[in-house]
């Protein structure tokens, strides 16, 4: 599924804007983890992100109309303020990306439950699991490699492999350089904080659940 909107420039030199009227900064170097993140961009979106995460695990536990109502609400403002924090607008993008920023973030709530996505909110939703707006049905190889980095992160916090660290950024550029591929309204460094950020969240995720299953992150 290919979302045909014009590309954006990309510049070659760092310093500069990352796409026309992008608050991004393109950066020296390649690693990844160094730059500046999503958060120091967009600290409110963050807060509204985890908000939205909490009430939609609390949709899912019974908390009836009100608690997924309230998880859109700051799904929403998640979407304006990345949108005016960044200067990329893409409202599509961002719609993906917040969706499924916010479902692996509730993810670190539901390990007890045998079914994390149940019960499902109904269409219109964002978090309908039908809609075609599911960053796993726009590039299920972006979302495998976002969860392949999130291991290798918190592999690599243990020590395992000192390789770890550089296959995540590599795991981490691939998904974003899939993601630009389809939904090109966002640039390809906005992209990768993205990702990045999507990796760092659920290696946090992972951490918690290996305390009490080590096997998690084998």
């Amino acid at each position: 599924m290919t979302f045909r909107t014009p590309r954006p420039h990309l510049p070659s030199e760092p310093g500069e804007p990352a796409a026309p009227g992008s608050l991004i900064t393109v950066e020296n170097g390649t690693d990844i983890l160094m730059r500046r993140s999503l958060e120091d961009y967009a600290p409110s979106a963050q807060v509204n992100v985890l908000e939205a995460a909490q009430a939609l695990e609390d949709f899912r536990l019974g908390g009836g109309p009100g608690a997924l109502a309230r998880a859109e609400e700051n799904a929403d403002r998640a979407i304006t303020a990345f949108q005016i924090r960044t200067g990329e607008r893409d409202v599509a993008a961002w719609q993906v990306a917040v969706t499924y920023i916010v479902e692996l973030l509730a993810t670190r709530y539901s390990a007890e439950r045998l079914s994390a996505f149940d019960p499902a909110p109904p269409v219109p939703s964002l978090f309908t699991p039908v809609s075609p707006m599911r960053l796993e049905k726009i590039s299920y190889d972006a979302h495998t490699g976002i969860l392949t980095a999130a291991r290798l992160l918190e592999r690599s916090r243990r020590e395992v492999d000192e390789m770890d660290v550089a296959r995540s950024q590599h795991s981490i550029h691939e998904a974003a350089r899939l993601l630009q591929d389809e939904l090109p309204g966002l640039s390809l460094p906005l992209w990768v904080l993205i990702c990045r950020f999507c990796a760092e969240a659920h290696a946090h995720t992972v951490r918690g659940r290996a305390t009490t299953d080590p096997a998690v992150t084998s």
